[in-house]
């Protein structure tokens, strides 16, 4: 099958003039956009095509013969570059280039460390994640073997435990997402000791 498509029937006098030329874009795996590409003529007819850069080579698309493409879903995470070919009877041109930069879930640059504290006092733990996208953080806590059950949903990279906690040992950990999906921070373990203060 054809990888051109036809517009503007007519008689060529000139090669086309690109007016809207493709646009770079950020978006999260699982996603797709839409490039667009618009050409003039005097007359004659217009035929679009699009390609993909891989290395240093440029590869015609499959099927994409329009002057609009839309990006696979499934794209690893990187950076894509594409452009629009125009011709006509006369000619061709080929327009700007454009990067479609596809990103992953955040990395969790500082994991949440615990500690012992007495009771009634309160510990403030800490975590940290990079990565594009709105980031999106929540914390867990488990303890006595239980699951694991969130504790905050305030959007914060920290954390201050309950300071009605009895003896005992928790663990909690740092759940960080974005459009692209989301990471688990290492357990922390905070240690309570002590009897209760209400001086604290």
């Amino acid at each position: 099958m054809s990888n051109w498509s036809t517009f503007n029937k007519g008689t060529a006098a000139s090669p086309p003039s690109i007016t809207t030329h493709p646009r770079g874009v950020t978006i999260s795996q699982e996603t797709t956009t839409t490039l667009t590409c618009s050409a003039t003529i005097e007359s004659g007819t217009l035929m679009y095509s699009w390609e993909r850069r891989s290395d240093i080579r440029w590869t015609t698309i499959n099927n994409a013969n329009s002057p609009a493409y839309t990006t696979n879903s499934n794209m690893a995470v990187g950076q894509y570059t594409y452009r629009c070919v125009v011709r006509n009877e006369a000619g061709s041109v080929v327009s700007n280039s454009a990067t479609v930069n596809v990103y992953g879930p955040p990395e969790i640059t500082d994991h949440p460390t615990g500690g012992d504290v007495p009771m009634g006092r309160s510990i403030t733990l800490m975590c940290r994640a990079s990565g594009l996208g709105t980031l999106v953080y929540s914390w867990e806590k488990r303890s006595s073997g239980r699951r694991w059950t969130t504790v905050s949903n305030d959007n914060t990279t920290s954390y201050a435990t309950d300071t009605t906690l009895t003896i005992g040992e928790y663990m909690y950990r740092c759940n960080v997402g974005n459009e692209a999906g989301s990471v688990v921070s290492n357990s922390a373990t905070v240690n309570v000791y002590g009897e209760y203060c209400p001086n604290r």
